[in-house]
C-alpha cells in the first residue's frame, strides 16, 4: 500500500477538524444554555439544543473507530509485505521454488523436528534445539569445498550424494516435468520423467489402499539449496543446520529424483513414519522404485537424522535390492560404480 501514510496523515487531520468543530459547537451550546438560565435569551429548549448537538459527537466516534480499524487492517498489511504471516513461520517457512514460488518451509532439507519449524509457520521444532556458537555463515565462502569428490554425471541415478561429495553448481537435469496437482503439491514442483512416473505409480496405489499422500518437496537447484542451508545456518548455526539441511551440492533434491512425502498432521517430523502415510511408504514405496535416504538410528552412517519422509528414486530393481540388503542408502551406493571428474 504506497500511500497508506499519506491516506493516514489525510483521515488524522480530518478527525481532527471535525473535533474542532464539535468543540466549537459544544461551546456555543454551554454559552446558550448559559445565557437561558441567567434569563437574557431564550433562542430554544435547551433539550432541543442538545439532541441538535448529540450528532457531532455521535460522527466523531464513528469516525475514530473508523480510524482505528484502518490503523489495524494497514498494520497487518505491513506485517504481510515483510512476510510476517500470524504463524511466523516456517515456516518454516523460506524455500524457494525453481519456479518463482515460494515454499511454505515446511520442513527441513534433512531434519527430524528441527529447521524452519522454529520460526516458521509449519510447526516443526520440538523446541529442544539449541544453535552451536560458530558463525552462520553457511555457503558464503567460508565453507571449503576443495576436498570433495565433483560428480561427473548427476543423470546417474546412482550417484552417490553425500557430505563427501557435490554436484557441480550449474548441474539441472534436462528432463524436469512438472508434477501434476492430483498428488497434491506444497507448490508448483518438478520431477525427472522417469522418477515422475513411478511416483504417479505410487501414489495411486497409496490412494487405492485408503492413504492420500502430499508432495512436500522435489526437485531443487542448487542455488535454491544454498538459500535454505544458509537460512538454516544463520538461525541454528552450520553444525547443528548440517544435521538436517544438506550443503548445496550435497541436495538428492538437486538430483531432481527425490521427494518429500506428506499429508499428515506430523509432516517433517520422526512421528511421521506412525501416520498411515509413513507406514505405507516405509513398507511400499521399494516396489515403485523409491528408497528412504535417512533411515532410523544412522546418523553416523548417513549423516543426517531420522527422515521417513525422504525418498529417492533410484529404479524399482536397485531399490528392491537396496530393501533386501539392510544397509542404508549410502552404504547400499558406496557398492555401486561412481563417477567423478
Amino acid at each position: 500500500m504506497p500511500n497508506k501514510n499519506i491516506f493516514q496523515s489525510w483521515l488524522t487531520l480530518q478527525l481532527k477538524i471535525l473535533h474542532k468543530r464539535c468543540s466549537r459547537g459544544r461551546f456555543e451550546h454551554h454559552r446558550s444554555a448559559a445565557k437561558v438560565h441567567q434569563g437574557r435569551r431564550w433562542n430554544r429548549p435547551l433539550g432541543e439544543a442538545i439532541l441538535q448537538k448529540q450528532p457531532c459527537h455521535t460522527v466523531a466516534l464513528v469516525a475514530t473507530v473508523v480510524l482505528i480499524l484502518i490503523l489495524v487492517f494497514c498494520a497487518g498489511c505491513t506485517k504481510v509485505e515483510n512476510g510476517l504471516t500470524p504463524d511466523e513461520l516456517n515456516d518454516e517457512n523460506t524455500e524457494s521454488a525453481d519456479s518463482g514460488q515460494v515454499d511454505d518451509l515446511s520442513g527441513p532439507e534433512n531434519g527430524e523436528q528441527i529447521g524452519p519449524g522454529e520460526t516458521d509457520e509449519n510447526q516443526l521444532s520440538d523446541g529442544n534445539v539449541e544453535d552451536d556458537q560458530q558463525s552462520p555463515a553457511g555457503d558464503s565462502g567460508a565453507y571449503d569445498q576443495s576436498h570433495l569428490l565433483v560428480i561427473s554425471d548427476g543423470n546417474y541415478l546412482l550417484a552417490l550424494t553425500i557430505k563427501e561429495t557435490t554436484l557441480k553448481s550449474d548441474y539441472m537435469p534436462a528432463d524436469l516435468q512438472p508434477i501434476p496437482d492430483y498428488t497434491n503439491p506444497s507448490y508448483n514442483m518438478q520431477l525427472r520423467a522417469e522418477a515422475l512416473e513411478y511416483l504417479g505409480a505410487l501414489w495411486n496405489a497409496a490412494d487405492a489402499d485408503g492413504v492420500t499422500l502430499h508432495i512436500r518437496s522435489a526437485y531443487r537447484s542448487y542455488a535454491t539449496q544454498e538459500g535454505l542451508f544458509r537460512d538454516y545456518a544463520s538461525r541454528h548455526g552450520e553444525v547443528e543446520a548440517n544435521r538436517f539441511s544438506a550443503r548445496a551440492g550435497q541436495s538428492e533434491h538437486q538430483l531432481g529424483t527425490a521427494v518429500d512425502f506428506g499429508g499428515s498432521g506430523v509432516d517433517f517430523m520422526a512421528e511421521f513414519a506412525q501416520t498411515p502415510q509413513g507406514y505405507w511408504l516405509g513398507e511400499n514405496a521399494h516396489h515403485f522404485g523409491f528408497a528412504m535416504s535417512y533411515t532410523e538410528g544412522n546418523e553416523e552412517v548417513t549423516g543426517y537424522i531420522f527422515e521417513p519422509w525422504h525418498f529417492r528414486y533410484i529404479g524399482i530393481d536397485e531399490a528392491t535390492r537396496w530393501k533386501d540388503s539392510g544397509k542404508t542408502l549410502k552404504e547400499y551406493l558406496e557398492t555401486k560404480p561412481q563417477y567423478y571428474e
